[in-house]
């Protein structure tokens, strides 16, 4: 059975989440690392320009005439910018 939706739930969970600027954990990520963006998205372009900025060998995509659920509106595009992003990095 599937949970029902809690709106309050959700709400609270982006609250705590913009709390926490993260920046700390992202300067320590050391595999590579593939920032696939939506074009109209709540994430500001000086945000991107500062994610870009503190992890230089971040790949950035930004999918054009996309919202911020890409992942669940477009998957399709969101596998095609993964799949060959992980193939390459076995090479």
């Amino acid at each position: 059975m599937v949970a029902p939706i809690r709106p309050d739930v959700m709400v609270q969970s982006v609250a705590d989440a913009a709390q926490h600027s993260f920046s700390h954990e992202w300067e320590r990520v050391t595999c590579p690392t593939l920032l696939i963006l939506a074009q109209s998205s709540f994430i500001s372009p000086a945000r991107v320009d500062e994610l870009m900025r503190r992890r230089v060998p971040t790949v950035s995509v930004t999918v054009r005439e996309a919202r911020h659920d890409l992942h669940l509106e477009q998957p399709d595009i969101v596998y095609g910018l993964v799949s060959p992003f992980l193939a390459g990095l076995s090479t």
